[in-house]
């Protein structure tokens, strides 16, 4: 069951997040044209990073340890804000961090009861791995702007549904739907008299 958590982590890791991809965004020697569809890709990123940080640590065990998981993605999110606008870099990097994302939470299935939703998790962030693959495939083989252009705006609209329209980070044990915790206290409290 989830409980209500101050997202402190969830909250620091966006606000960080997206100070470093500003940075490159601002720094990165490339023309802004270039690094828009990455910067587009890396924002939606870090959006759903908050709702997977603030999501996740709700969860029981509170004392489970990722660490070391969670530093080689802290790594490889200020790599990939490194790379916005390198398109074979930016393509390369966030290949590599979906990987590790798959892998942590292949990791948590051995000390996490809620398997149903870490089977979940796994196969959207697999499918990420995959759209990472193949805008690698196509940065080499095509046009990499394209393929950036292509990545980011399946990415904004996978992002869409997942967070807006068929919510990926509910506790349907609980019954949480998309209106969060406003409809629960909607559902508790007595009727109204007409």
């Amino acid at each position: 069951m989830t409980g209500l958590v101050f997202p402190f982590r969830a909250l620091a890791a966006a606000f960080g997040f997206t100070i470093v991809g500003l940075l490159g965004f601002l720094f990165v020697p490339a023309s802004w044209e270039t690094k828009l569809p990455n910067l587009i890709f890396y924002a939606v990123l870090v959006l759903n990073t908050f709702y997977s940080v603030r999501f996740f640590d709700a969860l029981p065990p509170q004392d489970r340890d990722e660490h070391i998981i969670d530093g080689v993605l802290t790594v490889l999110y200020v790599a990939l804000a490194a790379t916005i606008g390198v398109h074979l870099w930016f393509a390369i990097v966030s290949t590599a961090l979906f990987a590790v994302a798959v892998a942590k939470y292949v990791l948590l299935l051995r000390v996490m009861d809620r398997h149903d939703i870490l089977r979940t998790k796994i196969l959207i962030d697999g499918l990420g791995l995959v759209m990472c693959l193949a805008t690698l495939v196509a940065t080499l083989v095509f046009d990499p702007l394209w393929s950036a252009w292509a990545a980011a705006l399946v990415f904004a609209a996978a992002n869409v549904y997942l967070l807006a329209i068929q919510p990926m980070y509910v506790d349907l044990a609980i019954g949480m739907s998309r209106f969060g915790e406003k409809k629960e206290a909607r559902r508790a409290a007595p009727p109204r008299r007409n």
